[in-house]
C-alpha cells in the first residue's frame, strides 16, 4: 500500500478517536451545566528590585467585598465572595462563572514591609504592591582598592 494514501486515512482516524475521547471524558459537554468553575480568582505575581506585585481578576466585586492581608512578613492573603447571579431570570443553558467564598494564600520568597502595602481595585483587576522589607532589598557593596 502506498504511504501517501495511508496518511490521510490515519489522520481521519486520529481525529475521530480524539472526538470520541473528548465525548468520553466530558459526556456532559453539550448539556446545560451548573457552576463547575471555582470562585477562586486567577492571579499573576512578579517582582522588581523594590517590590512584589500581585494582580487578581475579580470582575463584578467591589472594594468592600475584597480583603487583603499580609501575615508572617511574607504571606499575602486575598479573600472575598462572589455572589451567585439571580436564578429567577430564566433557565440556565451554561453556567461556568464560579461563585461563593474564596481565599488565596500566597507565600512570597522574601519578607515585605506590611505597613507600606497598597491595594487598588480597578475595572475588576486587583493590583497589590508589596514593597520588600529593607533587609530583603539588594545592597550595592563598594569595592575598595588596596594601596
Amino acid at each position: 500500500m502506498n504511504g501517501s494514501r495511508l496518511l490521510p486515512s490515519l489522520w481521519a482516524n486520529f481525529d475521530r478517536l480524539q472526538g470520541e475521547m473528548g465525548r468520553f471524558l466530558d459526556p456532559w459537554a453539550d448539556l446545560p451545566r451548573m457552576a463547575t468553575a471555582s470562585a477562586v480568582p486567577p492571579v499573576n505575581v512578579w517582582e522588581d528590585a523594590d517590590a512584589f506585585h500581585l494582580e487578581a481578576e475579580l470582575p463584578g466585586l467591589t472594594q468592600e467585598q475584597v480583603h487583603v492581608a499580609v501575615t508572617n512578613r511574607n504571606q499575602v492573603t486575598i479573600q472575598g465572595e462572589r455572589l451567585a447571579t439571580d436564578d429567577s431570570k430564566g433557565r440556565w443553558l451554561r453556567r461556568e462563572r464560579g461563585f461563593g467564598r474564596f481565599q488565596r494564600i500566597l507565600r512570597l520568597p522574601l519578607p515585605v514591609d506590611a505597613d507600606k502595602v497598597e491595594a487598588k481595585l480597578e475595572d475588576g483587576l486587583l493590583h497589590v504592591v508589596m514593597p520588600k522589607s529593607e533587609e530583603a532589598r539588594p545592597r550595592k557593596i563598594a569595592v575598595k582598592a588596596q594601596a
